[in-house]
């Protein structure tokens, strides 16, 4: 047997108590920020580990065993648009109070958010340079950009069930996995289709609620801080606005059209 434990030790709950450092001089809903911005990143942290499983167990051509990951991340993701609500309780003047000393510290600069779309497929080199990245968070981003994504590994189980979906972003690759898609969702009464069918849908409901969170996300910002730009020195809610229609995996969005 292990050395006994308890609450507070096994969750290091001393230690995490007191990461949250105000910088300000009493500005009251600073402690609502940081704290929110922190449960932010202990649900990203889950979030790649539970898409991480996802995308291992396709690897392995075992589909069903990416379902259960696929759906707890999207669980949380919905916590993502809950939480809003929470920062969505402090006023604007409240938030002046205590911006100033927070530039150019910026959300954009959350490496674990970039990981989560360099993993669903939307990475972007250029938040390598994001400020305020150090060397360790430069060379994990790096590492997502250039790894496989969840929609390759979905087209590795794809081919082990027998689907001609190649990798590939040339016009006959793509074409063939739409066909294969469309049969997909055409027919998927037995149990192997059954399964990759509902990832599919598993990995749409990923990107429909990481949308839903941006646009609530751009909601926020603006009630929050107008047009101002962003506290890192972005277009703020310009830039966040410019994101809405990004989707990680588009060709699950269009094989509704050829059904």
């Amino acid at each position: 047997m292990g050395v006994p434990t308890d609450y507070a030790t096994y969750l290091r709950i001393d230690e995490l108590l007191d990461l949250q450092q105000p910088l300000s001089d009493g500005a009251h809903d600073e402690m609502l920020f940081i704290v929110v911005h922190q449960v932010y990143e202990l649900w990203f942290k889950l979030i790649l580990h539970e898409l991480d499983a996802a995308a291992v167990a396709l690897d392995d051509a075992r589909a069903h065993a990416a379902l259960r990951p696929m759906h707890r991340a999207v669980a949380v993701e919905q916590l993502l648009i809950d939480q809003l609500h929470v920062l969505e309780s402090m006023s604007p003047d409240g938030f002046m109070r205590f911006r100033d000393p927070l530039a150019p510290a910026s959300g954009f600069q959350s490496t674990q958010f970039r990981e989560i779309e360099a993993l669903s497929g939307a990475g972007d080199a250029r938040h390598l340079d994001a400020a305020g990245r150090d060397e360790i968070h430069r060379a994990q981003l790096s590492e997502r950009l250039g790894g496989r994504t969840l929609y390759t590994a979905l087209g590795m189980s794809m081919r082990a069930a027998g689907f001609d979906a190649p990798d590939g972003d040339h016009a006959d690759a793509r074409a063939r996995r739409m066909s294969a898609l469309a049969s997909l969702y055409r027919d998927h009464d037995d149990a192997p289709r059954a399964v990759l069918h509902e990832l599919c849908e598993a990995f749409v409901d990923h990107d429909e609620t990481i949308a839903r969170w941006r646009h609530h996300h751009a909601l926020m910002a603006a009630r929050e801080i107008g047009s101002r730009t962003g506290s890192g020195g972005s277009l703020g809610v310009a830039y966040l606005q410019s994101t809405l229609d990004r989707r990680f995996f588009p060709e699950l969005w269009e094989v509704r059209n050829q059904l």
